[in-house]
């Protein structure tokens, strides 16, 4: 998952700070040319003091706790909602530092160019949900209200004669999305998706695949859709996103971000 300033961000403070070299964990960096510009506020515990930097990408959230635990990363960063659901679950875990950039990660969907039909239809429905408060009322439910710590799971609706599309998730990234205790896949995107396919009379098929896989799973006509991270700021035309894949309009964005380390 790709989140551009957001790794940016974690590259221009860190480089301003103290005394000794902390490797970071992030998901994709692809860091951004005037990334100075992206700043707006940060605040660092009073051990957190760098003077280089080691940035090491992973895949998978999974994968980056994983490298945390073991040592081998001194801190992973994610989104504050993500945090906020990791410290609920792992009470070892401590913020280093809190960080806030002028340019909000953008969540969106994306589709192979030859489904642009499918992609505007989306479209349509992201910007009918925007108006009329959907979109707030799925992300208080799910990311930012008080039941977001133990949401309702969503059953996706299935229709007799129907076109079915494929979506393609990680199961990575809590509350945004992931698989519960089940095996079926929940979170705020999933709930998005079941008020889209009622909304289009679509089938969802939803599917698992690693987050560095994505491309692949469209490109292979394994998945119709994928998630899609960048930014909201010209959206449609990230250097991160690959030829032939097109996204749509961004339907959440965030710009609070936390550098997690472990209690010592």
């Amino acid at each position: 998952m790709k989140k551009k300033f957001l790794c940016a961000s974690f590259l221009v403070l860190l480089l301003v700070a103290g005394a000794h070299a902390e490797s970071i964990g992030v998901l994709f960096p692809n860091v951004a040319t005037n990334i100075g510009e992206n700043i707006l506020a940060a605040v660092f515990d009073k051990d957190f003091n760098i003077e280089n930097i080691s940035i090491k990408p992973f895949d998978s959230h999974m994968l980056m706790s994983l490298a945390l635990n073991r040592g081998e990363i001194d801190v992973m960063g994610v989104p504050d909602f993500v945090a906020d659901y990791i410290f609920r679950a792992n009470p070892e875990y401590k913020m280093r530092a809190f960080i806030m950039s002028k340019n909000p990660t953008a969540l969106a969907f994306g589709f192979l160019e030859e489904k642009k039909e499918l992609r505007d239809r989306f479209n349509k429905v992201l910007g009918d949900m925007g108006d009329d408060g959907t979109n707030g009322i799925i992300a208080r439910d799910f990311i930012t209200g008080p039941k977001a710590a133990n949401p309702e799971p969503v059953k996706i609706e299935k229709f007799d004669d129907a076109e079915t599309v494929t979506v393609a998730i990680t199961g990575d990234m809590p509350p945004l999305d992931y698989v519960d205790v089940g095996g079926t896949p929940a979170g705020f995107s999933t709930a998005m998706l079941a008020e889209i396919g009622r909304r289009l009379h679509l089938n969802i098929n939803i599917i698992n695949v690693e987050a560095g896989s994505r491309a692949t799973a469209l490109k292979s006509g394994r998945a119709d859709i994928v998630f899609w991270f960048s930014v909201f700021e010209g959206y449609d035309k990230q250097p991160d996103i690959p030829e032939g894949i097109i996204v749509s309009t961004p339907y959440y964005g965030w710009n609070k971000n936390v550098l997690i380390g472990v209690k010592k």
